[in-house]
């Protein structure tokens, strides 16, 4: 199923300070937006991670690069993410980490560039704007406080990426913030245009604030035709969620969470067993070799192709994400 040399993206856990309107974490109800109440309760510990990734993973397969990012939560969220590195680190390639930056102090930071030294890595700050204009989607979260957290990063021999969404209320800073994060040493810089507008109008009230993001521009009405091409398979790449569940891919991780609000709309999920895909009850090589699931999603391909896959993976899609150097 999967072949030897394998990626992995992981998400350690359901906890996020920030209350991003598009994140799963958020829903916008009777104009107001909320929190998902059932989050910020789980994460895997490093006991768990040693349980996973043990020494029969490690015989079977090669592990190129570990992506620590996920669809509801913040890495950096996890008390045991530096541990967790330490003990991956030697036998991977490469680590990535994508962060709001602001958690956590400049302590944590230096400490976090420290573990990282000596492997390919990159950490991705999440900065949708300026001072006056990153925190209206990005709720809860510090534009001082993310910069300083990234200097220090930066300064302790950290490799690291600003990316910075365009809406409608922003669009005018994409130039100069990208001038900063040149001046500060951020060694990459990325615009995004999001293709998550498709799904609502995300206006509503927070804290007596009003708020409406809009697309920095009209985009064509979303479609999904075409082959699927899976970026998980071609990148031999696959999801752990928080609860240790085994996924093809951060999509249809997603799709999964959704069933416990009975808001999964993709049927392919009736045939996913969490029990036989957990590789905490389970071994994750075996999982990998010979989950049901899997074969069952790649054979669905050529006939009735998941939601998720068409959504995400069609060939002729209209691509409305794109990444702006």
């Amino acid at each position: 199923m999967y072949k030897k040399d394998v990626n992995v993206h992981i998400e350690l856990s359901d906890i996020c300070n920030a209350m991003c309107s598009m994140c799963g974490r958020q829903y916008i109800e009777n104009g107001k937006l909320k929190t998902v109440p059932t989050f910020n309760k789980t994460q895997l510990k490093l006991d768990d991670i040693k349980n996973i990734f043990d020494d029969e993973f490690f015989e079977r397969f090669n592990l190129g690069r570990v992506n620590f990012c996920g669809n509801i939560s913040d890495p950096c969220a996890s008390s045991d993410l530096l541990s967790i590195i330490q003990y991956l680190k030697p036998n991977v390639k490469r680590i990535d980490i994508a962060t709001n930056g602001s958690l956590k102090n400049l302590t944590y930071f230096s400490r976090l560039a420290s573990s990282l030294k000596g492997i390919d890595h990159r950490v991705t700050f999440a900065l949708d704007g300026l001072q006056k204009t990153h925190s209206y989607y990005r709720i809860n979260t510090d534009y001082k406080k993310i910069l300083a957290n990234a200097r220090v990063f930066l300064n302790y021999g950290g490799y690291a990426r600003w990316q910075f969404i365009i809406f409608k209320h922003n669009m005018h800073e994409v130039n100069v913030a990208k001038k900063i994060s040149k001046k500060l040493g951020f060694q990459e810089f990325v615009a995004i245009k999001t293709q998550r507008f498709h799904r609502e109008e995300f206006k509503f009230t927070h804290r007596n604030k009003k708020y409406h993001l809009q697309e920095p521009e009209e985009t064509p009405e979303y479609e999904m035709s075409g082959d699927v091409k899976c970026k998980a398979k071609k990148d031999n790449e696959f999801f752990l969620d928080h609860y240790g569940n085994v996924h093809p891919c951060c999509y249809l991780g997603g799709a999964y969470m959704k069933i416990r609000f009975n808001e999964c709309e993709d049927s392919i999920m009736e045939f996913y067993n969490s029990k036989e895909n957990n590789a905490i009850q389970n071994s994750l090589s075996n999982i990998l070799t010979d989950s049901q699931f899997l074969k069952y999603l790649q054979l669905s391909w050529d006939d009735t192709p998941s939601l998720s896959c068409k959504q995400f993976c069609s060939s002729n899609k209209n691509l409305r994400k794109k990444l702006i150097s």
